[in-house]
């Protein structure tokens, strides 16, 4: 007569001696059988992994990928060092905080060779809605737009041909009418409102050289469109946006600095932050993109913290699942038990079960991101949503963990049943 348990020896022995990939395709299979016997609440737990996911996908893609759209805009100055207000957020500041005697001061460093700037190029911040989006509207000096277009061609109409005249007599000092004669003062801006886009907003707006804008009050025309890729998709000439806001003072939002050839620009940044000192921040153009994260840093937070507080409820919806799966088969994990099957076999058995539901949670994720960046590739043309390898990496491999994560305590709970009393239940 066999001892007890024998019969659960042996069962378990013969389990043991068969090859591990069949073991391991057997405890596969096994897994799927159990999922798909519950189709609906299997989909139900999959798909709100992948609803988490695309939250998560989609705020970061927007996040980086805005942040990365703007660092390459520019990018395309062709200066070297770019000066911003000391305090400001970059992303949101607006207005002009510099004086004239800033841009003075600029011009004068100089070394025993010469100034060190060989173009000082102010930048006169607005905003304009075109697009069907708030637009920031760059002022810039047309004598000034090669540095800033940077050999960008013109891809339609013109530059701001006529405003050139209008800049210099503003900056000779002469002086618009009265106010009281409206008629003279429009007049006298007439050569001054104009407008340059880019070719990726003038598509988006089906715009066309000749469009009227409506502006501070004035009637601005569309006069050229350039090649996408210019820091601002939308210019108008300085002196006019300096008129319009702050009575023509030589105001300014933040200047790029073109360096004179030869020099090495972190040397001449550290001479120029000197010279200054904490009335503002001098920084490497190259290092707007770092400071375009710092400042949106607070804002991105918050959308990991969303995304992350959805996800943490879509895998404790899993955990649910699992739990619920491991109370309505307490008799057939005897049965498995009484095969041989060991406890970390039935942890494993419900790993690999929410694995499966985490992982058809990762493919619908990735597809409900892919179809809102189209959507709103529709909506929003304007808006730039980068979905990289990367991030499609990291939503595998957060899939993978909180599946993970999720499976282990049902497969606890498994694990700990007793044989005998799991065949007993009905």
């Amino acid at each position: 007569m066999r001892g007890r348990g024998g019969p659960c020896r042996e069962a378990r022995a013969r389990l043991t001696e068969r090859p591990a990939p069949a073991y391991h395709a057997a405890m596969l299979a096994l897994a799927w059988a159990n999922l798909t016997h519950h189709k609906l609440r299997s989909v139900l737990s999959a798909l709100a992994v992948g609803i988490g996911l695309m939250l998560m996908l989609v705020s970061r893609g927007l996040a980086t990928g805005s942040i990365s759209e703007v660092n390459q805009r520019m990018q395309s100055v062709a200066a070297e060092l770019v000066v911003l207000p000391a305090q400001d957020n970059i992303i949101f500041t607006s207005g002009a905080p510099f004086r004239g005697l800033h841009e003075r001061h600029l011009r004068a460093v100089a070394d025993a060779d010469g100034p060190l700037a060989a173009a000082v190029v102010p930048v006169f911040f607005g905003q304009v809605r075109l697009g069907g989006q708030q637009q920031r509207l760059f002022g810039i000096d047309p004598g000034q737009l090669g540095v800033f277009l940077a050999g960008r061609r013109v891809v339609a109409g013109r530059l701001f041909d006529r405003a050139v005249g209008f800049a210099a007599r503003v900056d000779a000092g002469v002086t618009p009418p009265p106010d009281g004669d409206a008629a003279a003062y429009d007049a006298f801006l007439a050569d001054g409102l104009e407008l340059v886009i880019d070719e990726r907003l003038q598509r988006v707006g089906r715009y066309a050289v000749g469009d009227a804008v409506q502006l501070m009050g004035h009637v601005f025309r569309i006069v050229g469109v350039v090649e996408t890729g210019v820091a601002g998709r939308v210019l108008a000439p300085l002196q006019t946006l300096r008129l319009l806001t702050v009575a023509g003072e030589p105001h300014a939002s933040m200047y790029f600095l073109k360096l004179r050839p030869g020099l090495d620009p972190a040397a001449a940044a550290e001479r120029f932050q000197e010279s200054l000192g904490d009335t503002a921040r001098v920084e490497l153009k190259t290092e707007y993109g770092r400071l375009l994260r710092e400042s949106f840093a607070s804002v991105n937070l918050y959308m990991t913290a969303s995304s992350g507080v959805a996800l943490a409820t879509c895998f404790l919806f899993i955990l649910l699942t699992m739990h619920t799966m491991v109370i309505e088969r307490t008799r057939e994990i005897g049965i498995l038990k009484a095969l041989g099957v060991t406890r970390l076999g039935l942890v494993r058995l419900s790993v690999c079960e929410a694995l499966l539901i985490s992982l058809g949670g990762v493919a619908i994720g990735v597809a409900l991101a892919l179809a809102v960046r189209g959507l709103l590739g529709v909506l929003v043309p304007l808006l730039t949503v980068e979905l990289t390898g990367g991030q499609l990496l990291a939503a595998l491999a957060v899939g993978a963990v909180g599946g993970t994560l999720s499976a282990l305590y049902p497969g606890y709970r498994a694990a700990r049943l007793d044989p005998a009393l799991a065949l007993l239940h009905e």
